[in-house]
């Protein structure tokens, strides 16, 4: 990674982005391998000595302490002088909005704030890498989500370089300057958020990245009248277009291949129109099972047949619950997907390189 890059590790529970973090930090020893920091082989230097900054999940905070005496507590171990020590506490917790905290024990806060008192504990120390371990996953969702913009304007300010761990797509996606989805210990993808997005490496990327999940269908390809369609069960024929159609029509008419579509690529007649891409070649019918209303949007659980899927509309779209509907597909942003590697068929092979080398 970069100097200032915030780097967040995404994955679901086990895949090993705690473990990875943890080697950084000195606290496992890797089996094998390098840790490398400003070109430094830290890989068997104690933790103690690496100068890295680390966030735990439980804040680990000193509760018979006062806030300031547990921001001051790594200055006080490093031998500072009293004078800079009270200059550095008071710098951190105005850093952090706690200000006024200095004299309150950590039992006075919410975990909100508890959790600003272990970051400026860490940021007093001015450490050259920042680690975190799910440092918002304690909180309730509208602290979190304060707390992910406070945290972005922290880094945008100190510019300090952050690794970040988390099975939280959100924060992920909005923290993250770069993002590595991991799976069994496996880098999956190491990309921006945008293009991890849009151009998940492979299947598991693809499902894992965006709420509601990405819908997936097997297929048939088939070339009809100079066209290119992908054909699945329930009678559904959908026409493919633009680099997807360069790439099936050279290797892959005639085969079985995993069509997936993001939620908001389904669009309903009046969505459609209005983007502009409602041709007769997208349409697919499905039944609406049931219909969740998230604001200003809904999300309409439909199946077609064999295959369930998931629609991001708008909420005054008129169509209820075990209705009939049809929608439009924007085969222009559709994934396809290898069935046997599940790999995306449209990943260059300089992204492969870099998933291999991440």
């Amino acid at each position: 990674m970069k100097p200032g890059e915030f780097l967040t590790f995404l994955g679901p529970s086990g895949c090993g982005k705690t473990t990875t973090l943890r080697m950084v930090a000195g606290f496992e020893t890797p089996t094998s391998g390098q840790i490398l920091v400003d070109g430094a082989d830290i890989t068997h230097v104690p933790a103690n000595e690496r100068g890295l900054g680390f966030v735990f999940q439980n804040y680990a905070l000193f509760p018979h302490m006062k806030i300031f005496d547990n921001v001051a507590y790594g200055l006080r171990i490093r031998g500072d002088s009293a004078s800079v020590i009270k200059d550095k506490v008071r710098e951190a917790l105005a850093m952090v909005g706690l200000a006024k905290a200095e004299e309150r024990y950590p039992n006075q806060l919410s975990g909100g704030e508890q959790q600003r008192v272990a970051l400026a504990r860490v940021l007093v120390l001015r450490p050259k890498l920042l680690l975190m371990d799910e440092p918002l996953s304690n909180l309730d969702a509208k602290l979190r989500a304060q707390m992910r913009v406070e945290l972005a304007k922290l880094h945008k300010e100190m510019k300090t370089t952050v690794i970040y761990v988390t099975h939280d797509q959100t924060e992920a996606m909005t923290l993250g300057t770069k993002i590595i989805v991991m799976k069994d210990g496996v880098v999956q993808q190491a990309d921006t958020p945008e293009r991890i997005y849009r151009h998940p490496a492979n299947k598991f990327v693809a499902g894992f990245i965006g709420a509601p999940s990405m819908n997936f269908m097997e297929t048939m390809v088939m070339e009809r009248n100079g066209a290119v369609y992908l054909e699945a069960d329930g009678g559904i024929t959908l026409r493919v277009r633009g680099e997807n159609e360069m790439v099936l029509r050279r290797a892959y008419l005639g085969k079985m291949m995993i069509l997936g579509l993001r939620p908001e690529d389904l669009q309903d007649e009046i969505t459609a129109s209005a983007h502009q891409i409602c041709y007769e070649e997208n349409q697919l019918k499905a039944f609406v099972d049931l219909r969740e209303m998230i604001g200003a949007e809904a999300y309409l659980h439909m199946n077609t047949g064999r295959n369930l899927i998931t629609a991001r509309v708008p909420s005054e779209a008129p169509v209820a619950v075990k209705e009939s509907i049809t929608l439009y597909a924007d085969m222009e942003k559709a994934q396809i997907f290898d069935p046997f590697t599940e790999e995306n068929i449209l990943s260059l092979p300089v992204e492969k390189e870099e998933r291999a080398t991440a």
